[in-house]
């Protein structure tokens, strides 16, 4: 196992199966792979993939576990090269994911690293935000997609069911909260959540949660 993997998920506290373990390793090579010919993530090498994007995803997991529970239907919004998406499904094999990516080849990435893996779990779903159906998810969730403005946040809020959560991978405490006061009339209220990644300590990495 790669050792930043393996690191990682101890100072996580996250215990994996060899399976879960097999299926992010597998994950990270299509991502390599992918990446030759098309760049998908940044990442130059497995040890950058792990830290800034996987473990990037799963250092929320520990705050997530309330949030996604067995049949949860949720989604990873603008989910680009799969992440957080990818690594929250092999994080919680029992919950229902749906990657929403607007891009044909990064839908075709998608479909083929989910076949790979051999997760049953996840779902592609090629379309833009605003065309999904409305009601559709209980839990949302995102990561370098788009910052909340008027249009994007009605989109957000229209996908997900009453009583649902969103979940945004953010930075720096002075940005969220200058984003979030340009759509304070439609989120009046957030919490937010202090992230630790692994080997990226002296980054600020938050979760904005927002409960509709």
């Amino acid at each position: 196992m790669n050792a930043k993997l393996s690191e990682g998920l101890k100072k996580l506290a996250l215990e994996f199966s060899a399976t879960q373990i097999e299926q992010l390793e597998t994950y990270c090579h299509c991502v390599m792979e992918f990446n030759k010919t098309y760049n998908l993530m940044k990442a130059d090498t497995e040890d950058e993939l792990y830290v800034n994007h996987v473990l990037d995803s799963l250092a929320a997991v520990p705050y997530l576990k309330n949030l996604i529970k067995e049949n949860t239907k949720a989604a990873d919004i603008g989910s680009g090269g799969g992440c957080p998406g990818i690594p929250l499904a092999v994080a919680f094999p029992d919950a229902d994911f749906t990657l929403v990516e607007r891009m044909e080849k990064r839908c075709a990435f998608l479909e083929s690293a989910v076949k790979a893996m051999g997760l049953k779990n996840v779902h592609v779903l090629c379309k833009q935000v605003d065309l999904v159906e409305p009601e559709l998810f209980e839990v949302e969730v995102f990561r370098a997609f788009h910052p909340f403005d008027k249009k994007i946040t009605k989109a957000l809020l229209k996908m997900l069911k009453k009583g649902g959560h969103l979940a945004a991978y953010k930075a720096r405490e002075e940005k969220i909260i200058a984003e979030m006061e340009e759509v304070k009339f439609l989120i009046p209220t957030y919490e937010k959540v202090k992230l630790t990644v692994p080997f990226l300590e002296d980054h600020e990495r938050n979760l904005v949660v927002v409960k509709k």
